[in-house]
């Protein structure tokens, strides 16, 4: 039954995307959402992902068309030419607080004793064209802002070519996304350091795969302003970040080790920015200000600021460690400052080791730092205990944690106790 309304559907598709596709293939689109909503509407019973994309491909074998469901979710390629990937994310969280912090962003941070949609989006991505030519789009709607618009032309590894809007890869915790973190949400230090989104254009490379020098780079200039923000003041951000991999393999950034590796896997990173605008902070509602300091003149701030960080993964063992340095040179104050920062955080699926202990458990700890004594006499620490429960990856997991924050917003005795629980899934 389920397979003749598939056929059925699969037909009058085949009939309708034939004309979509031709002469117009970025429609793309259209044909994605009739096929889906087709099937949604005509399926009596349930059928799984596999059972579909198994169909699907036996029955489309001699056509130019492709429709299957992998790990980016619904895939549709016409002609081996071009490629759209659709993906759902939710991200449902509640949390109880002792103190909400004065530096509040909307984004990381919740009301006391609240349950909130943190984050709800849709990903669009794959290729056009040629597979060589990637694009990828993000859309929040929260907060109705597209994160992410980007192209990569990425036909030699070792030179690609990438314009667009997207996170800048200065540093791991706010590159990847906020659905595979190893804790609720990100800790104390991202803040204060993140680049966040800008638009601008990098040239980036993988360099001697299998080799000692197996290396990632990344070269980038940016407006410096902001998501979705133009150059306003003639000064750019100017960005790059060299990555060593030493075993001999190139490393993605990701936390977990979900692999379970049976070879130590890791590296080690450093990166570097300069920028001169009106703000001293960044994040996804775009540019702002530090605890200390105001949004300022064009070119006010002049920002200087490096990170060392390292990764390592082995045998569900994994850790990873960042080291900010942030310099502001006031030019309207002809005042400088410095900020540093960081963290260390470690996690362990136990099961490795102690047999009943469940496989999809982790247990993590975190501990992180943010000082700016040329402002504030304390330092805000972090002390977080974490544990997640893989249904399938960091595409469908829970987590749990509890955190101690010492000294919120630099003031003395100002400490926080936190709990959150999340439910974070992409399809």
């Amino acid at each position: 039954m389920q397979k003749s309304i598939i056929k059925q559907n699969l037909s009058s598709l085949k009939l309708s995307v034939s004309k979509l596709f031709s002469p117009k293939p970025l429609n793309l689109t259209i044909a994605f959402l009739f096929c889906f909503v087709s099937l949604l509407y005509s399926q009596n019973d349930t059928i799984t992902a596999h059972q579909l994309n198994s169909y699907v491909k036996a029955d489309s074998s001699d056509s130019k068309i492709s429709f299957s469901y992998g790990n980016k979710g619904w895939e549709m390629g016409y002609h081996k030419k071009f490629l759209m990937q659709v993906q759902w994310r939710f991200q449902f969280r509640g949390e109880l607080n002792s103190k909400i912090p004065d530096f509040y962003i909307g984004e990381e941070d919740n009301l006391n004793s609240s349950f909130n949609i943190q984050r709800a989006r849709l990903k669009v991505g794959g290729y056009a064209y040629s597979p060589f030519l990637n694009y990828y789009l993000e859309y929040d709607f929260p907060s109705t802002t597209l994160l992410n618009w980007e192209f990569t032309l990425s036909k030699n590894r070792a030179f690609q070519l990438k314009l667009g809007q997207w996170k800048i890869k200065y540093n791991t915790e706010r590159f990847i996304s906020s659905g595979k973190q190893q804790f609720v949400e990100r800790s104390i230090s991202n803040r204060y350091f993140t680049l966040d989104r800008q638009m601008g254009v990098l040239i980036k490379g993988d360099l001697f795969n299998g080799k000692l020098g197996s290396s990632s780079y990344n070269i980038g200039i940016f407006n410096g302003n902001g998501i979705m923000a133009q150059n306003n003041n003639g000064k750019y951000l100017l960005f790059a970040r060299y990555q060593w991999n030493f075993s001999r393999k190139i490393m993605k950034m990701s936390y977990s080790d979900l692999s379970k590796a049976q070879k130590p896997e890791g590296f080690i990173a450093f990166a570097y920015a300069i920028n001169q605008s009106a703000f001293t902070s960044f994040s996804s509602d775009g540019g702002g200000s530090l605890p200390g300091y105001q949004i300022g003149e064009k070119q006010q701030y002049l920002i200087n600021q490096y990170n060392i960080e390292v990764m390592l993964k082995y045998r569900g063992f994994s850790f990873s460690n960042e080291n900010h340095l942030k310099t502001i040179d006031d030019k309207a104050l002809s005042k400088k400052s410095q900020i540093y920062g960081g963290y260390a955080m470690a996690g362990y699926f136990f099961n490795e080791i102690i047999k009943f202990i469940p496989k999809p458990l982790e247990i993590t700890v975190r501990y992180a730092i943010v000082n700016n004594n040329t402002y504030f006499n304390n330092n805000i620490n972090e002390y977080s205990f974490g544990l997640n429960w893989f249904f399938a990856n960091h595409l469908n997991k829970l987590t749990a944690d509890f955190s101690y924050i010492k000294n919120q917003d630099f003031i003395d005795e100002n400490d926080n106790y936190r709990f959150r629980l999340q439910w974070d899934i992409s399809f």
